[in-house]
């Protein structure tokens, strides 16, 4: 009795100081099918993880791993104009399936884009966090992004430009709605022009002005 006692205590140390690797134990599988995909356009993500994305077969199955032990949701694009979001639990070391999964029309949004003096800016950047729907670069002739399909629900919206102030605000949306969001980027007053400056954060009197 003594010896197994004396085992258990070893493998509780190992396990509490590194012995083990339980990593496996703390991500799993996502699987399901999306029905009705155009495959060259659709693919599925976890919101807030958009490292953990997947394409999508032709018969619209498709396969998520290393995706963590927990709560969460997938942001599914099926085709060209639909979409949907889809909770889901993942268990750790198993496959989760969750089966079909039906898309609805999804919403389209148009961003609009301007500096104070309502000149188009250079280098708009949009992003829908989140979603995969990232750095998405507007039209320098009109600075407007189109930005699509979304499935119904809330986001936030990220717009950057060459050495103006970034601009995020939230968009809520409906099925197969068309949005039209116009933002205007205030001048970047600390002068470091954001992500083009790795300089200080206190630029002191390097504006002019």
């Amino acid at each position: 009795m003594r010896a197994k006692a004396c085992g258990w205590v070893l493998v509780l140390a190992m396990a509490g100081c590194g012995g083990f690797d339980n990593s496996s134990l703390q991500t799993g599988t996502v699987r399901g099918r999306i029905l009705g995909v155009e495959a060259d356009v659709a693919r599925v993500s976890v919101m807030g993880r958009t490292d953990l994305r997947a394409s999508v077969a032709s018969d619209g199955s498709f396969q998520l791993d290393g995706v963590p032990a927990t709560s969460l949701e997938l942001f599914v694009v099926a085709s060209r104009t639909r979409a949907a979001r889809k909770p889901v639990v993942a268990q750790g070391a198993r496959v989760t399936d969750v089966g079909d999964i039906a898309s609805a029309p999804g919403a389209f949004l148009t961003v609009r884009v301007m500096d104070e003096r309502g000149a188009i800016p250079s280098g708009i950047e949009v992003e829908v966090k989140g979603t995969g729907l990232d750095r998405i670069k507007a039209d320098a002739s009109n600075g407007e992004a189109r930005l699509g399909p979304l499935p119904v629900g809330c986001y936030e919206l990220e717009v950057k430009a060459d050495d103006l102030e970034d601009v995020e605000e939230e968009i809520c949306v409906r099925e197969g709605e068309q949005l039209v969001r116009d933002i205007t980027l205030p001048a970047d007053d600390d002068g470091g022009g954001g992500d083009d400056d790795g300089g200080d954060d206190h630029g002191g009197g390097k504006d002019g002005g």
